[in-house]
């Protein structure tokens, strides 16, 4: 009894084999002459074209493309707690909480009328103008106040200017005293 083993061929010889025979079965005599012929016998401009885009079709057809795994996420709402109180109501000079809350005060823009004018008239410092229209942003709302608009302020304990809001139209803007100083814009 004969108890050896025959040796399974590997499938990629095979189809290697397979390969090579076809590609010696193949008659190339007379392809080169032909499809020489043929190229020459188009366009010159039709050649230029095929020069260029053989070589993009090629490697756009072997450039795999990116494989979307993941889903893109759905928009959720997400709350955020926003401290809406101004300086004034926080903490005072001396670091204790004021007593009272302090009021809105309230003008209404006549006719002429400047920023500058408003700030002079109200008892409001010049400085506090110059540090809100350096961050008034490119709609100028603080440049360009009109006739019957109109601008309400809130001053800290020691009367500075904590909140500024100028209202245009069905808009609001408000300019806000940061913990540094400086002001700060919200629409």
């Amino acid at each position: 009894m004969n108890r050896r083993r025959r040796k399974k061929s590997k499938p990629d010889n095979d189809f290697l084999q397979s390969c090579q025979q076809r590609l010696a079965s193949i008659n190339w005599s007379g392809v080169p002459s032909r499809a020489q012929h043929e190229w020459q016998a188009m366009p010159s401009k039709h050649r230029l074209w095929l020069k260029i885009l053989t070589p993009v079709v090629i490697i756009v057809a072997l450039v795999p493309l990116p494989q979307q795994t993941q889903q893109p996420e759905q928009a959720q709402s997400v709350s955020v707690n926003v401290n809406s109180v101004g300086l004034s109501r926080q903490v005072g000079d001396d670091h204790r909480a004021p007593q009272a809350p302090k009021v809105w005060h309230q003008y209404i823009v006549k006719q002429g009328d400047t920023l500058a004018a408003v700030f002079r008239e109200n008892d409001l410092s010049l400085a506090d103008l110059h540090a809100l229209v350096s961050v008034e942003g490119a709609d100028k709302p603080l440049s360009r106040i009109q006739k019957g608009q109109i601008i309400r302020y809130k001053l800290t304990n020691n009367q500075k200017l904590d909140i500024l809001q100028v209202e245009k139209s069905d808009q609001s803007v408000m300019f806000f005293r940061m913990a540094d100083g400086s002001f700060g814009r919200s629409d």
